[in-house]
């Protein structure tokens, strides 16, 4: 117990460096480090300095990829990713934190920036019996709290958003209200995002009813034009047991002067089941921008050897080719296999 103890604050600083050197990602779970990693790793680490509660988390994922049609995306890649929070209390019971997260990926076509293999983002809220107010890179407020559930393992069903992206830098709110959640995004290129979110048990059920509407632009395929975007999306899902059911219905507007607008909609679904130690999940997804087709599916698969760590499989297919007023507006084939090691604390 004695040499344990000793140890611990060597393989903390062993942590944070691999993790900052080592490779992140937006998606990434981890890798499975050394089994006598998991009892010291398996929650977050947290420590107070005065008022001041810090706490560290981290993800570190091997992973190998194969079949894709992706220049340089195939092969075995390692992706890594670290958060480091400082939270507190103000004498008006005011709850204050900020954040830094870093994320580096050794294959660059992981990364949410596709020029960086590191990227970083942070991010500062301050929050009451209100709601909480959030500012800096926090451009996913609203898409987190009205999505549809994530696949398990390397799932990752394409085209399950809006097509118009919002810039990085941005303010948001959460708010809830008995089963509402309420939140709202707006950015620094005056985009909004509107988001509400109704969950409640009913009977041996749980129902989630979640409405998105926003603003974005979507730069087309040749790079050719701007375009400005509205789009609108429902979610439904019912959870009995370890099993989920879930549906998204979407519509979204393109308009740019002088250019023919053009419309989407799309239906994506999916149902997730928890078996013991085994999590599997298929996903589908079918829509239209005038008339023209856009198709993915996703199927995943989730083995948990431990508290933190997972065995996980992905075969996600994806196909769009869409042009509008002669140009290309939507260009995507590809299936890809994905198998990886993860860990997370």
């Amino acid at each position: 117990m004695a040499r344990s103890i000793i140890l611990q604050p060597a393989l903390l600083a062993a942590v944070m460096i691999a993790r900052l050197l080592e490779a992140p990602s937006a998606d990434a779970q981890s890798n499975a480090p050394n089994s006598g990693f998991m009892p010291f790793l398996d929650e977050p680490m947290a420590m107070e300095l005065g008022d001041v509660t810090l706490t560290l988390t981290g993800s570190l994922e091997a992973r190998m990829t194969s079949g894709s049609d992706v220049e340089n995306a195939n092969g075995a890649d390692l992706i890594s990713g670290l958060r480091v929070s400082a939270e507190t209390q103000l004498p008006n019971r005011l709850r204050v934190e900020a954040s830094y997260s870093g994320q580096y990926v050794t294959n660059r076509s992981l990364s949410p920036d596709p020029d960086k293999k590191y990227t970083d983002d942070l991010a500062l809220s301050a929050g009451g019996i209100w709601g909480t107010l959030l500012i800096g890179n926090v451009s996913d407020t609203v898409r987190e709290q009205t999505r549809r559930q994530r696949g398990f393992g390397a799932a990752d069903l394409a085209f399950d958003n809006f097509h118009g992206e919002l810039t990085d830098r941005s303010a948001g709110y959460v708010g809830r209200f008995g089963p509402w959640v309420a939140s709202s995004l707006a950015d620094d290129d005056s985009n909004i995002e509107l988001g509400a979110m109704y969950q409640r048990p009913y009977g041996n059920k749980d129902y989630r009813l979640a409405l998105r509407v926003g603003q974005g632009s979507l730069l087309t395929e040749d790079e050719s034009t701007r375009y400005s975007t509205l789009g609108s999306s429902l979610v439904g899902e019912v959870i009995y047991g370890s099993t989920s059911f879930d549906i998204g219905l979407g519509h979204e507007r393109f308009s740019s002067p002088g250019l023919e607008n053009a419309t989407r909609w799309y239906v994506s679904t999916g149902v997730r089941r928890k078996i013991t130690v085994f999590g599997l999940s298929v996903e589908g997804h079918y829509g239209e921008i005038e008339g023209q087709r856009e198709v993915s599916a996703a199927l995943g698969l989730q083995y948990d050897l431990a508290r933190g760590a997972s065995a996980n499989f992905g075969l996600n297919h994806e196909e769009a080719m869409v042009a509008v007023a002669d140009e290309l507006f939507l260009e995507s084939s590809d299936t890809t296999a994905i198998v990886s090691l993860g860990y997370s604390f």
